[in-house]
């Protein structure tokens, strides 16, 4: 049962009616129900959204993610471009029940809060007092984080992780620029950074590293000199390049310890674009290439109706020598597997094949709350995406 509230900067009436929330539910138990609802809070969740549309998705899976992490959710809803409104806020409680018995166990709680136009500013100050202390303050930010946003700025001082999905963004070159100033900024060095997009890649980035597990496959490798990276164009922004393509060259680079080229990216007219980097020899490391030399990085938009929007198709490295061969990992036709292949010269091997985990958005962000320090390799992706989006930009003049 959702109330609302009157007075929407007074704690203490919001404490009250949260605990008179839980006893009621505590109260509606069955008659031969002797068990306990438990009143549970292992962390708090902030969660900002600019319209009711994804108010509602975050609602319809707040069940399964509190049934996994019991936490105080203070939504937040900031439409900036409606009518001037102040904030309302209301409470509600979320009620995790036995499968069998349908009794309930655990009793979380939901506070939200509404503004619109000039108001919209304010949410944080509304927000933080009701934290619980001594919790850790996750950040689910439905937007893209524009480190100049006020109220990103002010909620990221109290908060210990930041969650997005770039899968989301409307601009995603530019927006995920932005994730690098939220790196470089000093008053946020205290948070740790989650993309749900780069766990999606979990899969793509385990096959392709195994590659270089393989001691006969290495002396391949080293020849290798393209890779190509086929993506379906994103559901927001058709014309743009896909998150889950730059952060997968992002990656590949930062840990092969490629360097960007100076010169400019090529697009083609058959929706690629052509990157160069340079490789240096560094001793006797496996994953990189004895000689120094270029490797051309493709990002290759493919029509796939029944891919989803933003996803991967294939990521392969190959080499244009003659008798050299080749590394690829797929999606399966049936869209339900990732398979990994190597060839070289006349040989095929076939890798492993792992199932395509199509998790919901609540266990992925379940799995982000399970961390609290930085992704060292993101962050280091998302510095090479960012040179590249640079380059792309720098051409464009």
């Amino acid at each position: 049962m959702q109330i609302q509230l009157e007075k929407t900067l007074d704690v203490a009436v919001v404490e009250q009616q949260l605990a008179e929330l839980w006893q009621q539910s505590a109260g509606d138990r069955k008659a031969d129900d002797d068990a306990a609802v438990l009143r549970a809070r292992v962390a708090n969740l902030l969660v900002f959204v600019s319209n009711e549309t994804a108010l509602i998705e975050v609602r319809q899976m707040l069940e399964e993610l509190t049934s996994i992490h019991p936490s105080r959710v203070l939504m937040m809803l900031g439409a900036r471009e409606a009518t001037d409104r102040d904030i309302e806020m209301s409470v509600e409680t979320i009620c995790q029940t036995e499968k069998r018995t349908g009794a309930k166990r655990l009793s979380c709680e939901e506070i939200t809060l509404k503004a619109q136009g000039k108001f919209v500013v304010e949410l944080p100050s509304a927000a933080l007092p009701l934290l619980v202390p001594d919790l850790s303050t996750f950040l689910w930010w439905r937007n893209a984080p524009h480190a100049s946003d006020k109220c990103l700025d002010t909620l990221l001082r109290a908060t210990d992780r930041l969650v997005i999905d770039s899968a989301d963004f409307a601009e995603p070159q530019p927006d995920l620029i932005e994730i690098n100033k939220l790196y470089a900024g000093k008053n946020y060095s205290h948070v740790g950074i989650s993309d749900l997009n780069w766990a999606r890649l979990t899969f793509w980035r385990e096959l392709l590293a195994d590659f270089y597990d393989v001691a006969a496959y290495r002396t391949w490798l080293d020849k290798v000199d393209s890779v190509q990276i086929d993506y379906v164009a994103p559901e927001l922004n058709e014309t743009s390049v896909a998150p889950q393509a730059l952060l997968i060259a992002g990656w590949l680079g930062s840990r092969l310890g490629w360097t960007l080229a100076d010169d400019r990216p090529i697009q083609g007219r058959d929706q690629t674009l052509s990157f160069n980097f340079m490789t240096e020899a560094r001793g006797s490391s496996p994953t990189v290439r004895e000689g120094s030399g270029t490797i051309n990085v493709k990002l290759n938009r493919v029509e796939r109706s029944e891919r989803k929007p933003g996803r991967l198709v294939q990521v392969e490295l190959r080499s244009s020598l003659e008798g050299s061969g080749s590394f690829r990992v797929t999606r399966s036709d049936d869209n339900l597997h990732l398979l990994s292949e190597a060839r070289l010269g006349t040989d095929t091997h076939r890798g492993r094949v792992l199932p395509v985990r199509n998790r919901s958005a609540a266990l992925l962000l379940s799995r982000e709350m399970e961390i609290l320090c930085n992704d060292q390799m993101y962050q280091e992706a998302v510095a090479v995406a960012g040179r590249m989006i640079d380059r792309l930009s720098k051409s464009a003049l």
